[in-house]
């Protein structure tokens, strides 16, 4: 009589199977889409204010935050023109890099408000980067 495992069923009949993820949708992602959308709104934001947005981050470099206008601007342009957006999410992750390098030049030359507003810019930053390297990951192992 032959031994019968746990794994293996008892009769002809094989186990059923799981369902381990959700179909694919056509078109980007909904979290893409709103990284795209975000960094544009916030590359104008930047571009066009940006002693408003030195005001609010505590990061008194205008100049720079222009620039950084700029660069959000292109990412966004570049997820939302392309199916395969893994190179421009990529991108928005290296700026969250500059961001923060940025605001922890800012906190250490400021005191008192401009340093609370450094920090409170750094979480934002940080919670943003979140998702973006879920986003890049998702769009960078895509199996075929």
């Amino acid at each position: 009589m032959p031994v019968t495992t746990l794994a293996e069923p008892t009769t002809r009949k094989q186990w059923p199977t799981v369902k381990t993820s959700l179909p694919k949708q056509p078109g980007p992602a909904p979290l893409t889409t709103f990284l795209g959308l975000f960094s544009i709104g916030l590359g104008l934001w930047e571009l066009t204010s940006p002693h408003g947005v030195a005001r609010r981050t505590g990061v008194k470099y205008p100049g720079l935050l222009r620039a950084y206008g700029v660069r959000e601007i292109g990412a966004g342009l570049g997820i939302l023109s392309t199916d395969r957006p893994a190179f421009w999410l990529w991108n928005r992750v290296a700026g969250d890099a500059m961001d923060l390098a940025t605001i922890a030049a800012a906190y250490a030359q400021g005191g008192g408000e401009a340093r609370r507003k450094t920090l409170e810019a750094a979480a934002a930053v940080l919670g943003v980067a979140v998702l973006d390297v879920l986003s890049a990951c998702e769009h960078s192992c895509v199996s075929e």
